[in-house]
């Protein structure tokens, strides 16, 4: 069967797990052979530089300022026009909308095109833990509404897929579960000495380094990362902290810190662009989101070797097995976190055995993995399309 020709469209391609995994997919689609092309709105710290990924991948990316995350009737109605004009020039065969803005506008301007086959992929969602009440369930309205034009809805998790059907969203035979990848290779091995990281961050072999990598943002709970190392340090005197990543919060997390008395225990280290070895430099893992669709940062330290404790939120018990890839606490519980990190450092064999069967998992989440199925579910829907059943 010919590849046909499909059109991706993303809010924003600013920094993150989503960003990372759509330009991923792209990738891996024109490197099979599909006529591929990528549409983003405002992206104001892009996950890659847009103009360097083109010429590197063959795919070409296509900017729509008025596509922004937050809500404005001018810009939405301008964005969804602009979407409308380039999909019925480009006449795709799919087209597959991420995230929720996009994939509002962006399904709504392919079913008045046209577009045969219609697939969404939310990354997670946003139904609890963001917004206020009359905020979530307006999406909630849109989801379900949009899901009536959709053929596909893609969810990272089997436990992201039953909360799309608890609220309503649609039926469960309109979902697919495809979780993100990642490039298990590019994070098996260390490009350079973790004790030469580690003395970039005015730490030492000896020390015991606790890491976070996110953005810092509320839904992340970085503060909780930073309140159980306080806790941590009363029993562990060598305990450090490593926070890279940036975002609104950071000076209110700095100042925390200090307030922690932690200024000089933890490291933010800001955006980085050597994660592999920033985790390669760890003892331990933390994640301390408050919701979650997958945690792709996760899968990244298990493939590093390092053991990890994540919030029991969202998708992430798919990854993370409680007590055999990792520990899973409650979101939101200072007291929980530093129990587990406790419990993994204090216990070499107990540590030694998350970090080898978190790297095994990893193995199920390659990024091939991700750009396989989703080529399989774009040539089943053409197939049913063209028999009468789309």
């Amino acid at each position: 069967m010919a590849r046909p020709k499909v059109l991706h469209i993303i809010t924003r391609l600013d920094r993150g797990g989503s960003a990372e995994a759509v330009m991923q997919l792209v990738e891996g689609l024109k490197r099979d052979g599909y006529p591929v092309k990528l549409v983003t709105g405002r992206t104001v710290e892009p996950q890659e530089d847009l103009d360097a990924f083109s010429r590197r991948t063959g795919v070409p990316v296509v900017s729509i300022e008025e596509l922004r995350r937050e809500v404005n009737p001018v810009d939405d109605l301008i964005a969804l026009v602009k979407l409308m004009r380039l999909i019925g020039r480009e006449r795709p065969e799919i087209v597959h909308t991420h995230s929720s803005k996009a994939g509002l506008l962006g399904r709504l301007a392919a079913r008045w095109t046209g577009c045969p086959v219609i697939v969404h992929f939310p990354h997670g969602h946003v139904f609890y833990g963001y917004f206020g009440r009359l905020r979530t369930w307006t999406i909630i309205l849109a989801e379900r509404l949009a899901a009536r034009i959709t053929h596909r809805i893609f969810t990272l998790t089997e436990l992201g897929k039953r909360d799309h059907i608890r609220f309503g969203i649609a039926k469960p035979e309109k979902f697919v579960t495809i979780p993100c990848g990642i490039d298990v290779a590019k994070f098996s091995s260390p490009g350079r000495n973790p004790a030469e990281v580690r003395a970039e961050f005015g730490f030492s072999p000896s020390d015991v380094v606790a890491g976070y990598v996110g953005r810092l943002v509320a839904i992340k709970g970085c503060e909780y990362f930073l309140y159980a190392l306080e806790l941590v340090r009363k029993k562990r005197s060598d305990i450090k902290g490593i926070i890279a990543g940036d975002g609104p919060l950071r000076e209110e997390l700095e100042e925390l810190a200090k307030e922690l008395g932690l200024s000089a225990s933890v490291a933010f280290a800001g955006v980085r662009e050597d994660i592999p070895e920033v985790m390669h430099a760890l003892d331990l893992f933390v994640l301390t989101s408050l919701n979650e669709g997958l945690g792709r940062v996760l899968l990244e330290a298990m493939a590093c070797g390092v053991p990890v404790v994540a919030s029991r939120v969202g998708g992430v018990a798919e990854i993370v097995l409680h007590r055999e890839t990792g520990l899973l606490v409650p979101p939101e519980n200072p007291e929980g976190i530093a129990e587990a990190i406790l419990e993994i450092l204090n216990d070499k064999k107990k540590a030694e055995l998350f970090s080898r069967k978190g790297k095994e998992r990893t193995k199920l989440f390659d990024v091939r993995r991700m750009i396989e199925r989703t080529e399989e579910i774009y040539q089943r829907l053409l197939v049913d399309r063209e028999g009468g059943r789309g």
